[in-house]
């Protein structure tokens, strides 16, 4: 039997309602998530640019692409994650009211299952830990701010 990574997951609670989180998710993506050339609109495709040197001149080479899926407001945003020519990986960031002025957000990426575990498992690890001590967190920090 071959193995398979599972997915990314985490969690966060923010102390704001769900439309208010739901607005920085969506319309303060650049801030939270570190991205260039975002557009809120289904299908609209946005770069996450890890060399800071390109990103500070717009320059995607090497970026990984990422196309909205999903805006299912304020409770699904889905997108997708690969770098051209390699299959793509799924972002989700499920929002949930909990009472009037607390939100869960579920994140998951998933989609590994399309590479080769030995070949992907070090990039997981380096997203998985990115996701964790940083654009959660970062989401977190602007929204309750």
């Amino acid at each position: 039997m071959t193995e398979t990574l599972e997915p990314i997951v985490e969690e966060v609670m923010i102390e704001r309602p769900i439309e208010h989180v739901w607005r920085t998710l969506t319309e303060r993506t650049p801030e939270w998530l570190g991205c260039m050339r975002y557009r809120k609109e289904i299908g609209a495709t946005f770069y996450m640019q890890q060399d800071r040197s390109k990103a500070a001149v717009d320059d995607v080479g090497g970026a990984a692409h990422c196309k909205i899926l999903a805006l299912d407001a304020p409770h699904l945003f889905r997108f997708s994650w690969f770098m051209p020519g390699t299959p793509s990986t799924f972002v989700s960031l499920r929002l949930e009211a909990i009472g009037d002025h607390q939100t869960r957000v579920h994140f998951s990426h998933d989609g590994w299952q399309f590479f080769p575990p030995d070949e992907i498992r070090a990039i997981r690890a380096a997203l998985a830990g990115g996701w964790k001590s940083f654009v959660m967190p970062s989401l977190k920090r602007m929204a309750e701010s």
